[in-house]
């Protein structure tokens, strides 16, 4: 079976920045107007052509959805890769992957946001696919905890639990988040990631940039690997 992806890729090569234009007016549109709401001519309007043009690029308002949740973690995925990449330990890497995820969020609001609010309109199908990105996506956060823990600078809380949390408190921000509420990306930041890390971190390790926590959290992390 030929997947809407595969299909833009064998009917329209090098007209990846027109199919971007679509996705962009797409989620602008079920962001704003919802996605039961939104129509294929909604979205013709939008970038300006015939809604029988669209066809063209893609096969039907879902796939529009679908790509645009699963780019939403893939996106969110490298960058916080990127952002953690550098890290030397637990809590560095912990407060890195706060502010990798409070920068998408806020950065990429529309399409965040509907994630959030759109996901169950996708098939059971399609569902499936991007919960099974998303868990590996959650699972990187998870095994950051994991490594603080054995290194003995995070607290003995669950994991998991700890990361929905962290994720939860960090995502909402697209709900309330507007500039002209006159706080930073920077103010907002500094605020999570201070009360996130308060949380986790043990209190005599929190102030500590010492070798000491340097060489335990290089043991977690190789007991980790193993």
């Amino acid at each position: 079976m030929v997947t809407a992806r595969e299909r833009v890729r064998r009917r329209a090569p090098g007209g990846g920045n027109r199919f971007e234009d679509i996705l962009r007016a797409a989620a602008e549109l079920f962001y704003e107007k919802g996605y039961h709401a939104t129509t294929m001519q909604d979205v013709a309007d939008r970038v300006g052509m015939l809604k029988g043009s669209l066809y063209y690029y893609i096969d039907s308002k879902e796939d529009l959805l679908y790509i645009t949740l699963d780019q939403v973690i893939k996106k969110g995925d490298d960058y916080f890769l990127q952002k953690v990449a550098s890290a030397r330990d637990p809590i560095e890497k912990l407060r890195r992957a706060i502010e990798a995820e409070i920068e998408y969020v806020i950065r990429d609001q529309v399409t965040v946001g509907l994630f959030l609010h759109e996901f169950d309109t996708l098939s059971e199908r399609r569902q499936r696919r991007i919960l099974a990105r998303m868990r590996r996506f959650q699972n990187q956060y998870i095994e950051i905890i994991r490594e603080g823990q054995a290194a003995g600078v995070f607290r003995e809380l669950d994991p998991r639990l700890a990361v929905y949390g962290i994720l939860g408190m960090c995502n909402w921000a697209y709900r309330w988040y507007r500039p002209d509420l006159g706080f930073t990306l920077k103010q907002i930041t500094t605020v999570f990631t201070s009360l996130i890390l308060d949380g986790i971190v043990k209190r005599d390790s929190a102030a500590s940039n010492s070798p000491r926590r340097t060489k335990r959290a290089a043991k977690a992390r190789s007991s980790v690997r193993r």
